[in-house]
């Protein structure tokens, strides 16, 4: 057949040839159009349709001598010039559209709140930055996990994490702006978008921190816990994650508490029976109180204080009250054996200071402080060699800010499940 269409019409088949190799770059335009793939992936695909053609003239020339007379060299690097046109419009198309489809996707708008980026995720949700569209306020929206959205009680955790943290007004706990539901099921809140550092990356960085600036910090928090404690929330996970250190109204190292995703009220156990049982234990080992640890008794005021006494111990030391190679190593030691003393870590620990820190961290809560007032009076009353001051302050971000030019966080909500920190 094709011999017979040799002798009748070489001049014909070439013709054929060339319109079908101007079909096949339409052909590839359209595969990188509309077949969703990164630029990669359409080169490796749409290569042997680039091969293809030019060989088959190639092979026909060949074997056919009265085609090859008229397919000429200059035909088939035509073609194939033609056809790499087509391959890179097909790679570059494919890109571009595979762009704009992720820049959609991010583009995710939840009421009047624009998604932006992605900051971090934990154990409830995703965190992104996003930007209010009529105030142009950067924000931080949380976002439950679709997975978890069908999870009754985390979405009631989810929701308690929310409406506990609304109701405080402190300066030294973060702000909620909004809440909300999309159509399509999935729970978000939105608040303030923080600039700074976790204390966990403070003391990461410092190893140690001064006293005075170690009761700098421990008072904002102790400000903090008093509101919340006299609304009758418990935190129950206060460990260097869930402490934020950032500049707020042109005020350095201001601590802002975060995450109350464990809270619990102490004024209305009845609605939280179902959300966190008695004997289920929560939080951060290394900075768990000795009842929280064995959940043989309800977390109260106590248990918070002994935890920002871990998280006082860790930026004084170094290091966590207790370390072991397991959670149940941990909680075990934190339940039984003796905190060593802060002075045999660090000299620089003023008397009075540790002795602050020690009693926060006794086993029993009627030993420790009764209320975060109190400690923080004692926290003030302990005689450091010279006070933290807003120069000193300016001067470590400024060392930080040297050091790295983009200190950009956020909120990371951190697992409160997590079996060590």
């Amino acid at each position: 057949m094709v011999q017979e269409m040799e002798a009748d019409d070489p001049v014909g088949i070439v013709a054929v040839y060339k319109s079908v190799s101007s079909y096949w770059f339409a052909l590839l335009v359209i595969y990188g159009l509309y077949v969703p793939n990164r630029w990669k992936r359409a080169s490796v695909a749409v290569s042997p349709m680039v091969v293809l053609p030019v060989v088959t003239g190639v092979v026909a020339g060949l074997v056919y001598p009265k085609i090859g007379e008229h397919l000429s060299f200059q035909h088939l690097s035509d073609t194939a010039m033609i056809l790499c046109v087509g391959a890179l419009c097909s790679a570059y198309g494919a890109e571009v559209i595979s762009s704009l489809r992720k820049e959609v996707q991010d583009a995710r708008q939840f009421g009047q709140y624009r998604l932006q980026e992605r900051l971090g995720q934990g154990g409830m949700g995703e965190v992104y930055k996003a930007e209010h569209q009529l105030l142009k306020r950067p924000c931080a929206i949380k976002l439950i996990k679709p997975e978890h959205a069908s999870d009754p009680q985390m979405l009631a955790r989810f929701e308690r994490e929310v409406r506990t943290t609304a109701k405080l007004t402190h300066w030294n706990t973060i702000d909620i702006y909004d809440f909300g539901r999309t159509d399509d099921g999935t729970f978000y809140y939105v608040m303030e978008y923080l600039l700074g550092l976790s204390l966990r990356d403070v003391i990461s960085r410092d190893r140690i921190l001064s006293p005075a600036r170690a009761v700098h910090f421990l008072c904002q928090i102790c400000d903090a816990l008093s509101e919340a404690h006299a609304a009758s929330f418990i935190h129950r996970d206060i460990n260097p994650n869930n402490i934020f250190i950032t500049r707020r109204g042109g005020v350095d190292d201001v601590a802002k508490l975060l995450d109350f995703g464990l809270v619990k009220s102490v004024a209305k156990k009845s609605e939280q029976t179902n959300i966190t049982q008695t004997g289920t234990v929560t939080g951060t080992p290394k900075y768990m109180s000795p009842e929280q640890a064995f959940g043989e008794e309800e977390p109260g005021v106590g248990s918070d204080l002994y935890s920002l006494g871990a998280v006082g111990y860790s930026m004084l030391s170094g290091r966590a009250p207790f370390e072991g190679s397991t959670a149940m190593h941990i909680m075990i030691a934190h339940a039984r054996d003796p905190v060593v003393p802060l002075r045999r870590l660090s000299e620089d620990v003023p008397e009075s200071l540790e002795a602050v820190i020690m009693r926060c961290l006794e086993k029993k809560p009627k030993d420790r402080f009764l209320d975060a007032r109190s400690l923080r009076e004692a926290l003030r009353s302990c005689e450091v060699s010279e006070p933290w001051t807003q120069a000193d302050a300016e001067k470590w971000w400024l060392d930080v800010a040297a050091e790295s030019a983009n200190l950009e966080t956020v909120d990371r909500p951190i697992p409160s499940e997590s079996v060590l920190d």
